[in-house]
């Protein structure tokens, strides 16, 4: 198991990528941007977590919201 530190929610990292008019929230769909994890276009909502974390402010995008997500990763 992963230890707090290397551990966190999307709601708070900066690989999360939401629609650009989306609210920071548990429950916001958005898309997960980390360069290992790029290429299977994995959505994600604020209150799924993982240990590629990293505490930041979450990237925005037109697209990334949708199912498949269909953004470009902007970071």
């Amino acid at each position: 198991m992963a230890s707090p530190a290397e551990w966190g929610l999307c709601l708070t990292c900066k690989w999360w990528q939401i629609e650009p008019s989306a609210s920071l929230a548990k429950e916001t769909i958005g898309q997960c941007i980390e360069e290992s994890l790029q290429r299977v276009l994995l959505s994600v909502t604020g209150s799924s977590g993982c240990n590629v974390y990293t505490a930041g402010e979450p990237a925005r995008a037109a697209g990334s919201g949708s199912q498949p997500p269909i953004a470009k990763p902007s970071r």
